[in-house]
Order: C-alpha cells, then structure tokens, then sequence
C-alpha cells in the first residue's frame, strides 16, 4: 500500500537505523503534501548492539497520576529553559493528574538527579537544559547537570525502576564542555548529535527517550507539552501522543511541528487508561 495518497494508510512509521543514519532528519520528509511525522506519526529506533532491556516498573503505569521529575536549567544560564519550566509547572497546577518535582539550576547537581532517579518513583523525566555530545564516543554523550557534570547512561546503569520517558528539551543542544557552541548547526548535525545522546541513555538502560533538534519557539512548547501530556494521562500510547503535539503546532501553522524526535516503542502507554478516580 503506499504511504501517501488517496489510498495511502496513515500508518505510523518507525526508522531503524545506526548512527551514521542517525544524520538524517527523518521528520522533516515530506513528499508533496504529505508529511510523515504529521500524517500517521514517525518514530525512531536506535540500532545497536547490546543494547540493554529497559528498567522500569510496571506496577508504576497503573498509578493514577503521572509522577514527574522537572530538571530546569541546571547551568542557569538559559532563559528558555526557565521559561519551558515555568510553563510545565502551570500545565501540572492546572491538573490533579500531574505529581511533580522540581530541581532548579544549583539544586539539579547529578548527585541530586541520580537520587531521584534511583528512588524509583518516577515516571517521567523533563528536562530542560543542555546536552553534551562526545563526537569521539558518542556513548558518552549525556545531560549536563549543575556545576557542569554529565550525568551518561553509565552512571543509569544498575538503577532499577528508571523513568519510563525522558524528555529532553533541546537549549543550545550539542555544546560540547569547554568550546562555544555554534550559533546555527545543520538539521543533520542536531540529529546526530540527539542520536548518541539517545544511544547513551537507552543503554543506561531508559526505555523512550525524546528531544528537539533545535530550541522551540515559546508557544510552540506550550502548545506542544500541553497536548502531549494531555493525550499521555488519557491512556494514549507516546506515538499517539507525540502526533497530537505535532499536529497541534502544525495547527499554528508553526515549523517547529518537525522538531520533536522519539527514540523507543511508539506504542508505549506511560498511563493506563481507566485508573482515575
């Protein structure tokens, strides 16, 4: 059946591929007025060797409430990773169906992160920050953390009970430790550098992991997170959910709809329908 077209199926599609094609920017194809991402939903899944099973908790999706951990802007020196914190905290205000905690610049220290990571109560984390990408290891990418300290998927490594999603929030995503970061970088860069940032969590063993190529416009992230979130607590699986958030910026008439990027099961469900009182 063709992907496109009167006939076409709106079938979600799923990349796999390894880290040279990781360089391609999958979400942005568009062929004519078809746009994958937007019509049945695209997803990645990273090809690798030994790549572990994922460690979280079952028992945990079955919880009422979506129990989040909020990491903002850990080096204090980005205004829109404040922002999209601020902007998460009332989306969480505005439900009951949103457990949440912050870590704030100083008080995100990987220390502190690998705590709450290892309490095994969280379903998600958010974060809004920067990413260190190592071009020589790629493996050893990972989130940077107050006082400049990565936290890479080794350090996950023997955490039972992680988060079943991560949520990276691309500010100034790429800037490797101790050399400026360009102003502009290629779509195909990004997208490489996202793939090993991705590559080193999941074998810390982090089930979906999900980032922007670029830093999004305000209202695109509002309307986004709000949609995704919204679609999640309802039972939606994170592809489902992720194509909500697309269409709805895509709605604005906005380009950053092709800038988000999942890594994992397209059909995960983080909340099971029907637990709500």
């Amino acid at each position: 059946m063709p992907l496109w077209g009167p006939t076409a199926i709106h079938r979600h599609i799923v990349v796999v591929h390894d880290a040279p094609a990781g360089r391609i920017p999958w979400e942005t194809l568009t062929i004519g007025d078809w746009s994958a991402a937007v019509d049945g939903g695209l997803s990645r899944r990273y090809l690798a060797n030994n790549l572990p099973v994922a460690a979280w908790l079952e028992e945990r999706r079955a919880h009422p409430s979506l129990k989040l951990l909020l990491i903002v802007n850990p080096l204090g020196d980005l205004s829109g990773a404040e922002k999209e914190g601020d902007r998460i905290l009332e989306l969480a205000k505005a439900t009951s169906a949103i457990d949440i905690t912050v870590l704030r610049q100083k008080d995100a220290a990987k220390a502190a992160v690998l705590a709450a990571l290892r309490s095994g109560k969280y379903d998600g984390v958010h974060y809004a920050g920067h990413a260190f990408f190592d071009p020589q290891g790629p493996g050893r990418s990972g989130l940077v953390c107050a006082g400049r300290e990565v936290l890479r998927g080794l350090d996950l490594a023997g955490i039972s009970n992680l988060p079943l999603l991560v949520f990276f929030n691309a500010c100034e995503a790429g800037r490797i430790r101790g050399r400026p970061a360009p102003s502009v970088k290629k779509a195909s860069v990004q997208s490489y550098e996202s793939a090993g940032v991705a590559e080193a969590l999941m074998r810390g063993g982090i089930a979906n992991y999900m980032s922007t190529y670029w830093p999004v416009g305000d209202d695109a992230a509002e309307t986004f997170s709000e949609m995704f979130y919204k679609a999640a607590l309802a039972g939606g699986t994170i592809g489902s959910a992720l194509l909500a958030g697309r269409k709805a910026v895509l709605g604005r008439r906005d380009r950053d709809w092709a800038d988000y990027i999942l890594y994992g099961n397209f059909d995960f469900v983080l909340k099971q329908p029907g637990n709500r009182a």
